[in-house]
């Protein structure tokens, strides 16, 4: 069963997507026709017209927007890559023609937008998977089978920690604007679904943050005004009572850095940066010393661990404990693994690994950061998704 699926959005993500389509392409796993780009700028959805016929072979059609496309076509899913501010209507009007979605992150710009965006799916009956790529990579795999395999013992403290970045545009200025979500919220959902995917679910969280730059810096060396915060600390504790230390540093000078680390009662796991296929580092306490593991021992430990199918035909090995690829090939693999589980969810009718659910829960701990300073007190998760009380998403919706 080929499926008909539409983009939605064709600036620089959309076209990353498109990448991931010929990557299915080439494995021959591609599991839906791409009939349709869609874009308000005309220029962005023929550029994108243009790179779907010459990776995958056929041109799509050319909307400026999504309701030209279904009264013309028939759609089964869309991919929707614009600007979080117009997700909900998107993805809605996609709903109200019985279309499923796959709606990047954040899935929507603000907590009740999103919570009304996962009714309006149940109620309609239909799929709404959430892109997050970063959870897809190999060694994320790795890492959680590791984890669940109860390798470091029971976990206790998690650690994300990144800094970089400076005083330049990140991708593209829109993401430096609190109208937008900002770049916290941009960058922090990944962070926030990583650790909810290796230790379950995140019951509160207390974050402090700033703005650092007011002014963003482009490759042209032109300037661009930044009003969102560019710097988060947090603390989230875990329903299972383990404690997450998070800093995202979105203006980091000097030495950049990394950490991802997971502390357990038997050993710890330190996780590299996604999309760099470098290896994790296992140490397991025995006798009172710390033990490395290597690459090699620590597959020996999960005999059963295996890539699924996609993800394996991609990287080429259903067990990987590293790997060697271009930074943009990995990329593609990422957003190709999210685009066939969305049309298996479909053809198969199962929830998508990545549902609005649990897209909601991770925008809710990035804002509950940002909303715990403004309250002056911790906040729980539970309040994020369902509280009316909430100063900083009030602020993005005034536009304030």
């Amino acid at each position: 069963m080929t499926l008909s699926f539409a983009l939605v959005g064709c600036g620089g993500m959309g076209r990353r997507h498109i990448l991931g389509m010929k990557k299915l392409q080439a494995v021959n796993r591609l599991p839906f026709d791409l009939v349709a780009v869609c874009d308000i700028f005309g220029e962005n959805a023929e550029r994108a017209a243009n790179l779907a016929e010459e990776l995958l072979g056929k041109r799509p059609q050319i909307f400026n927007d999504l309701g030209s496309a279904i009264r013309t076509l028939h759609l089964d899913g869309i991919v929707v890559t614009t600007t979080p501010e117009t997700h909900l209507d998107v993805a809605m009007e996609a709903f109200a023609a019985g279309i499923h979605v796959l709606a990047e992150k954040p899935m929507t710009l603000t907590v009740p937008e999103g919570a009304k965006l996962v009714k309006a799916g149940r109620d309609a009956g239909l799929k709404l998977a959430v892109a997050e790529n970063y959870r897809r990579d190999p060694i994320n795999r790795l890492a959680k089978a590791l984890i669940d395999d109860g390798v470091i013992g029971r976990p206790f403290l998690a650690v994300q920690m990144s800094s970089g970045a400076g005083e330049n545009v990140i991708i593209t200025p829109w993401r430096h604007l609190k109208s937008r979500g900002g770049i916290i919220v941009d960058m922090g959902i990944h962070y926030a679904d990583l650790l909810e995917y290796y230790l379950g679910p995140i019951d509160s969280v207390v974050g402090m943050n700033a703005v650092v730059d007011t002014q963003r810096v482009d490759q042209q060396g032109n300037t661009h005004p930044a009003d969102a915060e560019d710097l988060s600390i947090g603390v989230a504790r875990y329903r299972s009572g383990a404690l997450a230390n998070y800093v995202l540093s979105m203006a980091g000078r000097g030495e950049g850095m990394f950490a991802r680390t997971i502390y357990g009662t038997s050993g710890s796991l330190s996780i590299p940066g996604d999309r760099s296929g470098k290896p994790l580092k296992l140490s397991i306490r025995k006798n009172g010393k710390d033990e490395a593991i290597s690459e090699t021992d620590q597959l020996a430990l999960l005999p059963e661990f295996k890539l699924d199918d996609v993800t394996a035909a991609l990287f080429g090995s259903e067990r990987l404990s590293s790997y060697e690829l271009a930074w943009q090939d990995i990329d593609a693999n990422l957003l190709a693994i999210e685009q066939a589980d969305l049309a298996d969810a479909i053809v198969n009718n199962r929830e998508p690994e990545v549902t609005g659910e649990d897209g909601l829960r991770s925008l809710a701990i990035t804002y509950g950061f940002l909303e715990s300073e403004l309250l002056g007190r911790i906040v729980t998760t539970d309040e994020m998704l369902t509280s009316s009380d909430l100063p900083y998403q009030a602020q993005i919706v005034q536009g304030g």
